[in-house]
């Protein structure tokens, strides 16, 4: 039974992007990323449900803060992000959210083929913030 209610259960996904060429590409900043984008994905299926203004992204502090706010306003589980501070990346998993990354070594990524890594488990669950230069 409880395999699939799992297996049927959707996951919303939050993704700091940045847009460019018509298309939308991971950010490499967590809490100054241009937009945010909110993904449903269901078994190896996903669809964006929304891409939102980062209207937190000129803070100075509590920047970090604002944006957990609102993935959890959105209901997210996940975050997949190139990097993320301290203060937001245990914000996040003190929620019950789960951050991945990427590995390094992808470089550009789009949000396609971010969520697509994901999906097919390419990413690695974070143990720690990683800050991006």
């Amino acid at each position: 039974m409880s395999s699939g209610e799992s297996r049927e259960q959707a996951l919303i996904v939050g993704v700091p992007v940045v847009r460019a060429r018509g298309e939308y590409y991971l950010s490499p900043h967590f809490g100054r990323a241009p937009f945010f984008a909110f993904v449903e994905v269901a078994g190896d299926k996903y669809r964006v449900l929304e891409v939102l203004e980062n209207t937190h992204s000129r803070h100075e502090h509590g920047r970090g803060r604002g944006v957990v706010d609102l993935m959890l306003s959105r209901g997210v589980k996940a975050v997949v992000a190139l990097g993320i501070g301290y203060g937001a990346f245990y914000k996040l998993r003190e929620s019950g959210v789960k951050v991945y990354y990427p590995p390094a070594s992808e470089g550009l990524l789009s949000l396609n083929k971010a969520i697509e890594m994901l999906i097919s488990k390419q990413l690695v669950e974070a143990l720690e913030p990683r800050e991006i230069e």
